[in-house]
């Protein structure tokens, strides 16, 4: 990792420096290439991302993958499971966690659901432990509207506003983003959406996170169920999602694109980036890839395995994408 001097004037002469020291990988390389815009990217270490979506999209699992890439990095993970749902040996074996090194948080009683006991409690912790060990850590949230505010176990429910929980996110988060960025430390909240009432124009989902968390993240990713994926007998086996980066600090923003994710296997990075590669190329009917054309994505699929080509097949869609998203060739303003 390059050396960053202290001197402002001095960063302008490194070339290539990356926003962030390191990357939690979301398993899904379109995805970690849509956020970080590099490779090896994901979730920027040190900074707060948020994902967002409807049910059954995929959120938790992309909470889930930059567990395991904090892991193999050295680094030490945590998640806070405010849903109380977690399948630690799905987790294991579908989506590369150490569930034998993970510190899993699970609420003893009410008061552990609360925002303020995870801010002023929990976080502190995790960020002195993760400035001591220095390798990127991560610590996810699932979900933070599971999680209650102070305000909601005094008074009686009907009582409270969503504007507890936005005046609750909005003070923890602004002791903590310092904090944050000296530790090393991912933070990664999963959020649901909730209905916008009244909306006819524009959008018409909300998110119960409140404005507190849109503001302070770095990168929001939005996702979506694309479509169903089905076997040769025409049962689902996994469901293609879509995904948006709706707001990014540590790269261009507004990137898009889907991936597979099968039921039993996790998300399937090797399938995605082949139908990437064939949409990206503009083919019809074949799929190409290592130099190679194959009549069916499953053909594809066997050959990368066998060979051992995923990490090649990942550079190959890299060089295609830097390719695409080239940066615009201008003359300089006149300031």
């Amino acid at each position: 990792m390059k050396r960053i001097p202290k001197k402002p004037s001095q960063l302008l002469k490194i070339d290539d420096l990356p926003p962030v020291p390191n990357y939690l990988s979301t398993g899904c390389t379109i995805l970690d290439l849509a956020i970080a815009d590099r490779l090896p990217g994901g979730f920027g270490a040190g900074r707060i991302s948020h994902i967002i979506g409807y049910e059954s999209s995929a959120k938790s699992i992309l909470a889930l993958e930059p567990l395991g890439s904090a892991q193999r990095q050295g680094g030490f993970t945590t998640y806070v499971d405010a849903e109380m749902t977690l399948d630690f040996e799905r987790a294991h074996d579908l989506f590369g966690v150490d569930v034998e090194k993970l510190n899993y948080i699970l609420p003893q009683d009410v008061e552990d659901l609360t925002i303020g006991y995870f801010f002023d409690n929990i976080l502190p912790e995790l960020e002195e432990q993760a400035a001591k060990i220095k390798n990127p850590s991560a610590c996810s949230i699932d979900s933070l509207s599971a999680m209650s505010t102070d305000a909601e176990l005094a008074e009686e429910t009907d009582k409270v506003s969503y504007g507890t929980r936005a005046k609750s996110l909005s003070k923890g988060f602004r002791k903590h983003v310092w904090k944050l960025s000296k530790s090393n430390l991912g933070l990664i909240f999963v959020d649901q959406t909730r209905q916008n009432i009244g909306v006819i124009f524009g959008k018409k989902h909300t998110f119960s996170g409140g404005e507190a968390l849109k503001f302070h993240a770095s990168t929001r990713v939005f996702v979506n169920k694309s479509e169903e994926i089905k076997n040769k007998h025409g049962k689902i086996i996994g469901i293609g999602v879509y995904f948006k980066v709706e707001k990014n600090k540590i790269a261009p923003p507004f990137r898009e694109g889907e991936f597979r994710l099968l039921f039993d296997y996790g998300i399937d990075d090797i399938a995605t980036n082949i139908l990437w590669l064939k949409s990206s190329l503009g083919l019809k009917g074949s799929y190409q890839c290592i130099g190679k054309s194959f009549r069916s994505l499953d053909d594809a699929v066997s050959y990368i395995e066998d060979n051992n080509f995923e990490v090649k097949l990942q550079k190959e869609v890299h060089k295609l994408w830097k390719e695409i998203y080239v940066k615009i060739e201008r003359k300089g303003r006149i300031r």
